[in-house]
């Protein structure tokens, strides 16, 4: 092995076999993330990738907890092309895909290690640095192009870079990465287990067990000689497990995590956890047989004797400079096989026996002797003010809230779940008045406004303690809503947000409205909200874009009753155009349409009468024209209604709002009428209560009820008018004279 340095950058080359590889690499992987920011090197991978583009050559690039990798296979030229093409992309990204790469990786759903492995990380270490492999990034969407061109910036420079190739240094390498310091890690944080201790793992179908090992050697060996117990006891012996692995993750200079996995079948998940356990003890007590240790020296002595082995040298240097874990040469590796004992082999087990996390998809039962559950409950309840639970919700009855100075703990019958404010990592939003308090340790207090008395007060005292960079949406919550129109007059459409408890900005034509919402409510619950006191045969649309398309969604009422998605597939024109009454020819053609998604959707403002501004709307560019209106609830906007805050134009509005609007007016002849009409009441009241006997009584009450009613309604509207307030006095002048 031959080192260098192209630009700064470590270079670490040996003769290979053709084509030429290489492998330029960043010590930045998931580990050094947090929570609510979860993808960012990821992202960085695609956007760098997308800018290259297709090649004839073979290329990759991949992320995972400790490091990035971006590699080549080819021709001398192709190589050095590659790597000067994803250098400059790295310091110019192409955020303009910064969505739709979120959207890939949302879509991709991966992870920094298997299921099974990342849940006994995340227990042992948390919710940062090496934990975080085991849990989803809840925010990709909310990433922003700032955020990715920063951590590009000061992670993916020629300080955190080295780069790897077999074969000859191609003519003319550069490398022309950004200047910067190599970033800082914080030391391993390790949450408070008891150990050797078993908990429910998230991985269905997989049993672990893991724990911290010393660096060298022994510790390989270890692990592959309790995996080949495993896989025959399961697998050749029993037939319940198909493939056993084992791994060891270098986490730090001094630490590894090592752990074996194994599948298994359905129902036999207690089988295999207590045969990985036995196993573990057995090598323990008794250490490995002769013709065992012989077998590995023998297996890794024939892989460090493959002429390949040279090449995966270069490799582990080039990672080994950039993550900071220390490697060892082939020649270093025999030396210390050669040396190695069986003695070494028993101690390292005991480390793993005494440090061990046995994760299953389920209960143990019966629980094998020596392990103990990892509590599923935190310590104790911080003190602070108690909310309640609400009636009728799916909180457990007898559960309280508790928020004070410290932190929220969810205390339940069966225990009690604490998040300190210090030990915050996140406060995710996952829908209207629905939040997840996260913390360090992994332990995480759902809080539903609608679960507790007085629960918007609880909500606000937990956002108010949590720092506003911490507060992020899920992704799941980021789902394009659309715009959502209603076929329905702007005062009417008015009236019902203020009836709600979600105000919006509307605006409109004189035959549809849109709603543009701007606060907490998704589009399934305003459409609800709305759709009520609109009416249940109210038409609704509703056009959602995605990154190519434009689709429009189709309601009566909340039910939807049609859908197209413009250039993906046909669809029948006849219920959009029966509902808008338009020609279904009209419609047809607009279903038709092709081109940009503003072409299309002006093409559907000139075919449905939309309003004007849709297709700026769509495009994200604020409201300029439309006004805003509070959502007051059932009884404010009653009262609102009643004061005329939603009296349509002249000349405008259903026969029932035409009277509403004259009843509030009461000119005189409305005036007299109802005068009349009172005297008629009357005398019809009179006639009722003289002649009961004949009608019979509940035909009298009855009818007394109505004309009753009838009479106290004209009465009341025989009033007259109220007198607006005088107005204010306005003070002349000593020099002027009021013209008349």
């Amino acid at each position: 092995m031959r080192t260098a340095s192209v630009d700064g950058v470590p270079v670490f080359h040996a003769e290979g076999p053709p084509p030429l590889s290489a492998g330029l690499v960043f010590g930045v992987g998931r580990r050094d993330e947090t929570f609510v920011r979860g993808g960012l090197t990821h992202l960085v991978e695609h956007l760098a990738m997308s800018a290259v583009g297709r090649t004839p050559y073979d290329s990759n690039a991949s992320v995972d907890l400790v490091r990035t990798e971006f590699t080549a296979s080819g021709t001398p030229d192709q190589v050095r092309e590659f790597l000067d093409r994803i250098c400059r992309a790295l310091r110019d990204l192409p955020v303009d895909r910064l969505r739709v790469e979120a959207d890939v990786l949302r879509t991709e759903g991966g992870a920094a290690a298997p299921p099974a492995v990342g849940s006994l990380l995340s227990e042992r270490y948390g919710l940062v640095g090496p934990g975080l492999a085991g849990v989803r990034e809840p925010a990709l969407t909310s990433l922003t192009a700032d955020d990715v061109r920063e951590w590009a910036r000061t992670r993916f420079t020629r300080q955190n870079a080295a780069l790897w190739v077999t074969g000859p240094l191609p003519e003319g390498l550069a490398l022309p990465l950004e200047e910067g310091a190599p970033p800082a890690r914080p030391p391993l944080w390790r949450a408070e287990v008891t150990t050797p201790g078993w908990l429910e793992s998230a991985a269905a179908g997989a049993v672990s067990i893991g724990a911290e090992l010393p660096p060298g050697l022994a510790g390989s060996v270890t692990l592959e000689i309790l995996r080949r117990r495993v896989e025959d006891e399961l697998r050749h012996r029993r037939g319940v497990a198909y493939a056993v692995g084992a791994d060891r993750l270098p986490l730090d200079a001094d630490t590894r995590f090592g752990v074996v996995v194994t599948d298994v079948r359905p129902g036999q998940e207690n089988l295999a956890a207590a045969v990985l356990w036995r196993e573990v003890q057995r090598l323990v007590g008794e250490g490995p047989g002769p013709e065992e240790l012989q077998h590995e020296r023998t297996a890794l002595g024939a892989l460090l004797d493959d002429p390949r082995a040279r090449t995966e040298e270069v490799v582990a240097h080039a990672e080994a400079r950039v993550t900071g874990v220390p490697v060892h040469d082939v020649d270093d590796m025999r030396r210390e096989l050669a040396a190695l004992t069986t003695e070494e082999i028993r101690e390292t087990a005991a480390r793993l026996c005494d440090g061990a996390l046995l994760g299953v998809p389920e209960p143990l039962d019966p629980v094998p002797a020596g392990l103990t559950r990892v509590p599923p409950w935190s310590a104790e309840a911080v003190p602070g003010r108690v909310f309640q639970r609400r009636r009728l919700t799916g909180v457990p009855k007898g559960t309280t809230l508790v928020v004070g100075d410290d932190g929220v703990s969810a205390v339940l019958e069966q225990g009690t779940i604490t998040v300190r404010w210090a030990d915050a990592v996140g406060l995710v939003r996952q829908g209207p008045g629905e939040f997840q308090l996260v913390g360090r340790d992994g332990f995480t207090v759902p809080l539903s406004v609608s679960d507790w008395r007085d629960g918007e007060e609880a909500l606000a005292l937990v956002r108010e303690a949590v720092p506003d960079e911490l507060q992020v949406d899920d992704d799941d919550v980021d789902e394009p809503a659309g715009l959502l129109l209603f076929r329905a007059p702007e005062h009417r459409v008015r009236e019902a947000i203020a009836m709600s408890n979600h105000g919006a900005t509307v605006l409109g034509n004189d035959e549809w409205t849109a709603v543009v919402a701007d606060d907490a409510p998704d589009f399934a619950v305003r459409l609800a909200e709305l759709s009520a006191p609109l009416g249940r045969r109210t038409v609704a649309l509703t056009l959602r874009r995605t990154h190519a398309d434009l689709e429009y969604v189709l309601f009566r009422g909340r039910k939807e009753v049609a859908r197209h998605r413009w250039g993906i597939a046909p669809a029948d024109p006849r219920p959009l155009a029966e509902a808008v009454l338009r020609p279904e020819e009209s419609v047809a053609r607009l279903h038709d349409a092709a081109g940009t998604i503003h072409e299309i959707a002006e093409e559907a403002v000139a075919a449905l009468g939309l309003p004007a501004q849709v297709p700026a709307l769509l495009a994200g560019e604020p409201v300029v024209e439309g006004q805003r209106i509070e959502g007051t609830g059932a009884f404010g906007g009653f009262r609102a209604s009643m004061r005329g805050d939603f009296v349509p134009g002249q000349g405008k509005g259903t026969r029932l709002e035409r009277y509403q609007e004259l009843a509030r007016r009461r000119p005189g002849w409305f005036r007299a009428v109802n005068v009349v009409a009172a005297l008629v009441y009357g005398v019809l009241l009179w006639l009722i209560v003289s002649y009961r006997d004949d009608l019979g009584s509940w035909r009298a009450a009855i009818f007394g009820v109505l004309m009753g009613l009838g009479l106290l309604n004209a009465v009341w509207d025989a009033r007259p008018p109220r007198r607006p307030a005088a107005p204010d006095p306005v003070a002349v002048p000593a020099d002027r004279t009021p013209t008349g």
